[in-house]
């Protein structure tokens, strides 16, 4: 799976009437022999990605560099419980400021800037930061898709790999609940294509999205042996879904991932084809297709749109794709010849997760974990206290690690879940490697001076305000 990843190399942030592309700044070293080098280095980058007044450009510098050295006891105690909005002052700062670099994280991360931690914002765009810088912590670039569509690509190969191993699948069926008898868990209890089933096994791993998991550990039997699992309920989720558009011709200009930076719905978009290792209309389209055109609309509960002034949750479906194709045309149709025009498209397809849109009844059966300040609290690790029950997903804690919701934090978390259970099993199998990030040599000393400081309560060093 990892031989099809394939490299983008162009990202570009779309404005409404231009558009300004994005790149990583030549010249710019990834060793900082003090603070002030790191701070030119964050500088630097930022004069040279974002758009915004000096002064604001050397302010948020300095946030960065504050977060980025930061401790952790500072990082989980006091930025896990300030919102990334009031982090970086965003109400006193410029309408640019605010959707370039605050709002972005709804955008890139999924999160909303107004409820989404310090803390977790920080370290994703820490580790983005220290990727792009080709840090060695990095294995390879830091913008990669999949060369074919994700089954082809990786759901495929990975099932096939699993039921070659011996692994044995049951679909389409779904978990109704776990049975506890004494302080264990003694079988799984399912609806599937045998009709309602009784499992029992020695080792259970619970890894289902958190909307999923609340109401099966949410019963009396399974809070009584753990009652930590209680904590899910307080976790949120937020919409965040897609529209592929397939048009009947190659889109011109549009290399890599665009973001919508001034869009009600918070639009990003790539253009997937061109990076597909098999021509599209003769593997995948309908014949008439030949460009699939994959759009992520962030914002689908709270932002009217433009044509028909209504969050995209109450549009239809023709709606969505007619608003959605609106928003992007502000974006990337400029002074020259129009980009996106409405003759290109062939079709379009809403993601399968958005059901009923544009009625009462409108929901989102995929939604994602939202992280909130304060919730890393209320996450439970991949061990509980049942001995044979264990979590991955990505609402599962994955310490000195990216946690807002993306595969890279699910699959750290099932690492943990792996060890977990080969440790309670007193297995002598190799145990999965983890990944804790990468901490750069030069940044651990300012680190181990902000522990000083915040130990005898005083502030960061850069918190001036």
């Amino acid at each position: 799976m990892y031989d099809n990843l394939t490299v983008v190399d162009y990202v570009m942030l779309a404005r409404d009437g231009g558009r300004f592309g994005l790149g990583v700044p030549a010249g710019i070293s990834n060793t900082f022999a003090d603070l002030d080098g790191f701070r030119q280095a964050v500088l630097g980058s930022l004069q040279v990605l974002i758009d915004i007044p000096p002064h604001e450009q050397a302010y948020l510098a300095e946030r960065m560099l504050m977060y980025f050295t930061s401790c952790d006891e500072r990082r989980f105690e006091q930025w896990e419980f300030l919102t990334w909005w009031d982090y970086l002052r965003a109400e006193t700062k410029s309408l640019d400021y605010q959707r370039l670099f605050a709002a972005q994280s709804q955008i890139i991360e999924a999160l909303k800037a107004e409820v989404g931690s310090a803390r977790t914002v920080g370290s994703g765009l820490e580790a983005l930061f220290y990727s792009e810088l080709d840090y060695p912590g990095s294995d390879g670039q830091l913008n990669r898709i999949m060369n074919a569509p994700t089954n082809d690509a990786w759901i495929d190969p990975w099932e096939r790999y699993l039921r070659s191993q011996g692994v044995e699948f049951r679909l389409p069926a779904e978990i109704t609940g776990l049975a506890v008898e004494g302080n264990r868990i003694a079988a799984a209890r399912i609806n599937g294509p045998r009709g309602p089933e009784t499992i029992s096994a020695d080792w259970f791993v619970l890894a289902v999205p958190l909307e999923r998991a609340q109401p099966i550990v949410s019963t009396p039997n399974l809070l009584a042996a753990d009652p930590a699992l209680a904590k899910l309920a307080q976790l949120q989720t937020t919409w965040s879904a897609g529209i592929q558009f397939y048009l009947d011709r190659e889109l011109p200009g549009t290399a890599g991932h665009i973001a919508y930076i001034d869009s009600p719905w918070r639009l990003v978009s790539i253009s997937q084809s061109q990076f597909w290792r098999e021509d599209f209309a003769s593997n995948w389209g309908s014949g008439a297709q030949r460009e699939s055109f994959s759009v992520v609309i962030s914002d689908w509960t709270d932002t009217p749109g433009m044509l028909y002034g209504k969050p995209a949750k109450d549009c239809t479906p023709q709606q969505i794709a007619e608003e959605t194709w609106a928003q992007m045309k502000t974006h990337l149709n400029g002074a020259g010849a129009p980009i996106l025009t409405d003759d290109l498209i062939e079709s379009y397809s809403l993601a399968h997760s958005i059901v009923d849109p544009g009625t009462p009844q409108a929901r989102n059966d995929e939604p994602f974990f939202l992280n909130t300040v304060g919730s890393w609290h209320n996450r439970p690790t991949a061990r509980t206290a049942i001995p044979n029950l264990f979590l991955a997903s990505d609402y599962v804690q994955a310490p000195r690690n990216i946690d807002f919701a993306s595969m890279e934090t699910a699959s750290e978390a099932a690492r943990h879940a792996v060890n977990a259970l080969l440790d309670e099993a007193g297995s002598r199998e190799h145990r999965a490697t983890l990944f804790d990030g990468y901490r750069p040599r030069e940044v651990e000393a300012f680190k181990r001076a902000d522990l000083a400081r915040y130990r005898a309560g005083r502030p960061h060093v850069l918190d001036l305000e």
